[in-house]
C-alpha cells in the first residue's frame, strides 16, 4: 500500500519534482491542516505555473517550431533568437509543470520540495544543475554519481564519473544521439569546471560584479547552445541551426513579440524571487523548510481581503485572455 501510495500520489507525477520515499512518507506523516490556510497558497501557485505553460511557453513555442522546421528561411539574427526563445520556452514549460504540481500538493497539505531555483542565473555549469531540476539532479548524484564511485578514487576518475553521469541522464531522456551529445556537453562543461576550480580554487563571490555578470552571461549562453541539441529532432538537423546561426546570412526577420514580454517577465520575476528568498532567509539553504521555500518563494496575495481578491482575479482574467489555445503538450510529459 506504500508503493502504490507513493506513485499514485498525481502532483509529482514522475517527472518532477522527483521525491525520495523517505521525505514523502515524513511529510505525510506530518499533522497537516487541510483547509483554507493551505488552498489560499496552494491555488496561487498552481496559477502562476498555469501562466507560465500556457501563456508564456505555449507561445514562444509557436516561434520556436516554425523557425527549427525551415532554419534556412530565417536570418542568422532570428534563428539566434529562436534558440534563446527555447532556453525560455523549457524553463517556463517544466518550471511551469513543477509549480502546479507544488501547488496542487500544496491544497492538499503536501510540501513538494522546489525543483528550480533561479537557475539562468547560475555563476557556472556546476551551480546550473544545483538550480535546474533540483531534484532530479539529487537523484543523478545519489544513484548514478555516487554509485559510479563519486569522487572517492582519484581526480580522474571523479571527472570520468561525472561525465558519464550526464550522459546517462541524456539518455533518461530519451534514445537519441541528441540526448547523448546534450548529456555529453554538460558532463565535459562540469568537469572542466572542476578542474578550473582545483587550479585557480576561485568562487563567484570574490569576483568583481562585472565578472559574475559575465559568468552568468556565458553560462546562459552555453546552456542555450546546449538546449538546440536537445530540441532538435537529429544532429543534423542541429548543426544546421548551429551553422545557420554563425553564417550570418540574410532571410526572413522576425523579432518575435512574445519573446519580449517572456524576457521582461523573466527579469521581474527573478527580481521578486531574489528578493523574496533573501528577507525569508532561504536563497542560501533551499531545503532549509518547505513551506518558507514554497510559500516565500512566490509573490503571494492575502486572499482574505478585498484587494487581494482582486488582484487574483485580475490575474486570472488575463491569464485567460492570453492563454494560447492551439494545444501544446508538456515538453517534459515525453520523458
Amino acid at each position: 500500500m506504500d508503493v502504490a501510495l507513493y506513485l499514485a500520489f498525481f502532483p509529482k507525477i514522475t517527472s518532477g519534482p522527483i521525491q525520495h520515499s523517505s521525505d514523502f512518507f515524513n511529510e505525510l506523516g506530518k499533522k497537516r491542516l487541510v483547509g483554507w490556510s493551505t488552498f489560499a497558497p496552494g491555488i496561487q501557485i498552481f496559477v502562476f505555473g498555469l501562466f507560465k505553460k500556457i501563456v508564456l511557453a505555449d507561445r514562444l513555442s509557436v516561434f520556436v517550431n516554425q523557425v527549427y522546421a525551415t532554419p534556412l528561411a530565417f536570418g542568422s539574427l532570428t534563428v539566434f533568437l529562436a534558440t534563446i526563445a527555447y532556453s525560455f520556452q523549457i524553463y517556463f514549460d517544466f518550471s511551469g509543470y513543477s509549480d502546479m504540481a507544488i501547488g496542487i500538493a500544496k491544497i492538499l497539505g503536501v510540501n513538494l520540495p522546489r525543483n528550480f531555483n533561479l537557475p539562468y542565473l547560475a555563476h557556472n555549469v556546476t551551480e546550473l544543475w544545483k538550480r535546474w531540476h533540483i531534484t532530479l539532479s539529487i537523484w543523478l548524484q545519489d544513484y548514478l554519481y555516487i554509485s559510479l564511485g563519486g569522487n572517492r578514487q582519484g581526480k580522474v576518475r571523479t571527472y570520468t564519473n561525472l561525465i558519464l553521469t550526464m550522459v546517462i541522464g541524456g539518455i533518461w531522456h530519451g534514445a537519441n544521439w541528441t540526448y547523448i551529445i546534450w548529456g555529453l556537453l554538460h558532463g565535459l562543461a562540469l568537469a572542466v569546471h572542476k578542474v578550473w576550480m582545483a587550479i585557480t580554487g576561485s568562487s563567484s563571490k570574490k569576483n568583481s560584479a562585472l565578472a559574475n555578470v559575465l559568468s552568468i552571461c556565458v553560462t546562459f549562453l552555453f546552456t542555450t547552445f546546449c538546449w538546440v541539441f536537445f530540441r532538435a529532432e537529429s544532429i543534423s538537423q542541429a548543426i544546421l541551426i548551429i551553422r545557420r546561426i554563425f553564417s550570418f546570412e540574410d532571410g526572413l526577420e522576425q523579432p518575435y513579440f512574445w519573446l519580449i514580454i517572456a524576457l521582461i517577465v523573466m527579469i521581474v520575476a527573478s527580481v521578486i524571487a531574489y528578493v523574496k528568498s533573501k528577507k525569508n532567509g532561504v536563497q542560501n539553504n533551499p531545503q532549509k523548510t518547505n513551506v518558507s521555500i514554497v510559500e516565500g518563494y512566490y509573490p503571494l496575495v492575502d486572499l482574505t481581503s478585498f484587494w487581494g481578491l482582486v488582484v487574483f482575479f485580475v490575474f486570472c482574467g488575463t491569464l485567460l485572455c492570453l492563454a494560447y489555445t492551439g494545444g501544446s503538450p508538456f515538453i517534459y510529459g515525453n520523458y
